[in-house]
């Protein structure tokens, strides 16, 4: 079985164009359920497979982690649907090597995924996100620059996280323009004007007095260690960053995450003239506008419009000791 899954990793990335990041996904959620088969006494050959097995495989992880009174602890739609799409990917391709003779999974029902509308925040509260980041501090500073990346310019986590020093790239007159490697591997140079690239630029002299090279992370931990065995920032860093200044200042939300600033961003782009659904979608790097309309899935009219996203930031900006 391990020589499949090898093969299967390289056949996504190699053939189908998978970003490494979702093969390897898709990869650990096929060895998640052969684990569950070997531990459950069942057939390691995926020819003598069943679908029954792989229903039974969704159904324990329903109930998984589930209490009596709380059966909704165990997976849920969202992240069982997307289990279901890793082992439908491994026995398509079983299929192709035809190593098996059909794909068990194709008469599943997938689970109902509520795709509703993406939480977000107003402006007034991403405005005490920057009033409550004491920038005279290097972890305040950080966390300013986060939020910049996120709220001025909805930066996924993952790119955030996965930025170095030489991802800044001065420009003239004080702005900066930034190196991002997206979703799908996509390349992409984004801009940033002159008040929130002082703070980066500012950030980026702290990070190299602690002695980071070019090919360095832009962020790090303040967990433990010295300058130089600090470890990058990961996702799960920026979430709890989030909650945390969320608690400070106030803020309250169902569910919230550093992806609200994403969600945040695209709504504010409405209010910049010049920036329609398509702009947008393109702006955020998605490759469907139907994505794109569930982080504005209302088309309500516009009071009110700005020539630049500068402009529209100008009472955050001005907390940083300016204007544009």
């Amino acid at each position: 079985m391990t020589d499949y899954l090898e093969r299967f990793s390289r056949y996504l990335t190699i053939l189908r164009g998978v970003s490494p990041k979702s093969a390897s996904l898709y990869t650990r959620q096929v060895e998640a359920f052969l684990f569950w088969m070997e531990k459950d006494g069942c057939t390691m050959d995926p020819a003598a497979m069943r679908r029954e097995d792989v229903e039974d495989f969704f159904e324990h992880n329903f109930y998984r982690h589930a209490t009596p009174n709380a059966m909704a602890e165990g997976n849920s739609n969202a992240t069982r649907n997307a289990k279901q799409t890793a082992l439908g990917h491994y026995f398509k391709y079983l299929l192709r090597e035809r190593v098996v003779a059909e794909d068990i999974t194709a008469l599943i029902p997938r689970p109902k995924v509520d795709y509703s509308a993406v939480e977000k925040f107003t402006h007034g509260e991403v405005q005490r996100f920057f009033a409550a980041a004491d920038i005279t501090r290097e972890k305040g500073l950080r966390d300013a620059c986060v939020f910049i990346l996120a709220a001025f310019r909805g930066l996924r986590a993952g790119e955030i996280v996965g930025l170095t020093l030489q991802s800044l790239i001065e420009e003239s007159a004080g702005s900066l323009d930034i190196h991002i490697v997206g979703k799908f591997s996509k390349h992409r140079q984004i801009y940033l004007w002159k008040a929130p690239s002082r703070l980066l630029f500012l950030w980026r002299s702290v990070r190299i007095s602690h002695g980071a090279r070019s090919a360095h992370p832009l962020f790090v931990t303040y967990r433990r260690g010295n300058h130089h065995q600090r470890n990058r920032l990961t996702i799960h860093d920026l979430d709890k960053m989030v909650k945390t200044y969320a608690r400070v200042i106030g803020v309250e939300k169902p569910k919230i995450s550093m992806h609200m600033f994403r969600a945040t961003h695209a709504s504010d782009l409405r209010h910049i003239e010049g920036y329609d659904t398509p702009a947008i979608a393109e702006r955020l790097g998605h490759r469907s506008i139907a994505t794109t309309d569930r982080y504005i899935p209302t088309r309500g009219r516009i009071h009110k419009t700005y020539a630049s996203l500068a402009a529209y930031w100008r009472d955050v900006t001005g907390l940083w000791g300016g204007a544009e």
